[in-house]
């Protein structure tokens, strides 16, 4: 009796150890099933957002470039007058954005279709007060803010987005897309212009050079001169120093206009000081 007891304690233990070897290795591969999962998850989402922030980009460009000046960029602007653009029009560029965007959101759900996408733009409100330093807000999808000596092109937009066949539901993100530029100061001295350019909610914008422009205007009479620019500097977070050939004459206005390598363009305006000594330009 006593051996037969310890062969079923034996058999009992080995059994256990078994159960417990399968249960290890079926956590382990559920955990890392999961991992792989989560991994892939991230990636698509991550994959999601960026694209639909390079459309909310494409369409501001879109929107800024046709209200600066339609016919100059009308290699981009062109293509979609058939879609309703009318040149220099705001509202009818937030129309085509939308129509655009509608587009962009079904052409998702095709593309994801096997991870079960189910992809929702929704109307949202971005505060840019801080950007801007004073109240101002983005309701009406499209925000352009220009010829004061802080001004700003934004776009707003919210994005829900389900992928039924991973498991994600309920995912929100709120995308701001933008291009801040202000006027610091003119110094008349050196005929130099200091500028601080920022992206989106605020990053500083050291691009300007490499992949975006710059150009500078001033008032002639009832019409606008282009200043010749001999150089331009960046000197870190955003600032940047551009030196003109043309002497501006005191209190005479002027505008910058900067572009990212997106082709949002933005517009900021300010006045010379009526002295020549080095001075904040006024707005």
């Amino acid at each position: 009796m006593p051996a037969r007891g310890q062969i079923l304690v034996a058999a009992v233990l080995v059994v256990g150890i078994l159960v417990m070897s399968v249960l290890v290795t079926a956590y382990q591969a559920h955990t890392l099933f999961l991992r792989t999962r989560s991994v892939v998850v991230r990636e698509t989402v991550g994959a999601i957002t960026v694209d639909f922030e390079r459309a909310l980009a494409a369409m501001l460009a879109l929107a800024t470039r046709t209200y600066f000046n339609h016919t100059r960029f009308s290699d981009f602007t062109a293509r979609f007058e058939e879609l309703g653009l009318e040149p220099g029009d705001l509202d009818s560029a937030k129309r085509v954005a939308r129509s655009f965007l509608e587009s962009w959101e079904a052409a998702v759900r095709v593309v994801y279709a096997e991870k079960g996408a189910q992809v929702e733009l929704v109307d949202s409100v971005a505060d840019v007060s801080d950007l801007l330093g004073k109240p101002a807000y983005v309701y009406d999808f499209v925000l352009l803010v220009w010829n004061l000596t802080t001004s700003g092109s934004y776009i707003c937009a919210g994005l829900k987005l389900n992928l039924t066949n991973m498991g994600l539901y309920g995912w929100k993100v709120l995308s701001l897309v933008g291009l801040t530029l202000s006027i610091d100061e003119y110094f008349a001295a050196n005929n130099t212009i200091r500028i601080k350019v920022l992206t989106d909610n605020g990053t500083y914008y050291g691009n300007l050079l490499a992949r975006g422009w710059v150009e500078v205007y001033y008032q002639q009479g009832e019409g606008w001169a282009k200043a010749t620019i001999k150089d331009v500097t960046y000197e870190g977070f955003g600032y940047y120093r551009i030196t003109l050939n043309t002497e501006l004459p005191d209190e005479t206005l002027f505008i910058v206009v900067a572009s990212d390598e997106r082709g949002i363009l933005v517009v900021s305006r300010a006045v010379t000081p009526a002295s020549p000594s080095k001075g904040k330009a006024r707005g």
